[in-house]
């Protein structure tokens, strides 16, 4: 057998594969994402032109891959520190290790399941009004940058509450006396 596959082998692959994951989690559903794939294309790019020996464009493209490592830290400043954010609180300021809690997501869920349904019965009765709303759930991110500008409620959420809060204001009532 020409291969001799080690236990270091297997534990680096599962190494990879859980941070690969871990990313996948991070990025989904943002514009991260599509970013990550166009860097993905243009390194597979990089080695098929290198294995080919095209030396001026393997030059340019590797010069690319070079400056892309500064260029992700800075494009993707704030998933890198949400990415930093989420291993400090989740794995180093818990009292134990649990892989059940590595792979599982965030249990504020099962705290407020009140609040998700109020939010939803909001959003279901503004759609049928065709009311707009932009709705942003912190959960353990500071949006303080964010709500700089806004007022404190202290109220407890309802459907009712989110309602008068996106209330849209008929035409007639928005022009001039």
């Amino acid at each position: 057998m020409p291969f001799q596959i080690t236990i270091l082998d297997i534990v680096d692959i599962v190494l990879v594969a859980v941070i690969l994951f871990q990313l996948y989690r991070l990025i989904r559903g943002t514009a991260a994402f599509s970013i990550i794939f166009a860097i993905f294309v243009i390194y597979v790019s990089w080695l098929i032109v290198k294995t080919l020996n095209m030396e001026l464009i393997s030059a340019l493209l590797g010069q690319v891959m070079g400056v892309g490592v500064i260029a992700l830290i800075i494009v993707f400043q704030q998933e890198v520190r949400r990415f930093l954010l989420v291993l400090g609180n989740r794995y180093i300021t818990q009292s134990r290790f649990s892989f059940a809690r590595f792979f599982s997501s965030s249990s504020d869920d099962q705290e407020t399941p009140g609040l998700n349904e109020e939010i939803v019965r909001a959003c279901e009765s503004m759609s049928t009004k065709k009311t707009g709303a932009l709705i942003v759930i912190g959960r353990k991110s500071s949006l303080d940058m964010f709500s700089e500008g806004g007022e404190i409620l202290n109220a407890k959420i309802s459907a009712e509450l989110l309602e008068t809060i996106f209330f849209k204001i008929p035409l007639c009532m928005t022009e001039p006396f």
